[in-house]
């Protein structure tokens, strides 16, 4: 697994690495929320689930599509 590092400023701040918010698509003005755990803290993309499932229901219902979003869903808000 790759690491990246990045500085806080002054006022708490800190960037995102670019590869992190494209691999994560993470957008500006989006909202994350922060976990504490007791490794560190955890950042998480808050995935608007329901915005996902509309276009899937727009569609023509595929099981197969709607099965893999379920467990896409499932994995990104599983902490490990």
């Amino acid at each position: 697994m790759e690491t990246y590092r990045t500085k806080i400023t002054s006022k708490g701040q800190t960037t995102i690495p670019k590869p992190l918010r494209d691999k994560y698509h993470l957008c500006e003005g989006e909202v994350a929320t922060l976990l504490p755990t007791d490794g560190g803290v955890v950042l998480r993309h808050e995935v608007e689930p329901l915005r996902e499932l509309r276009g899937l229901l727009r569609e023509e219902f595929d099981l197969e599509r709607a099965s893999e979003f379920v467990g896409k869903t499932r994995k990104e808000w599983c902490i490990e």
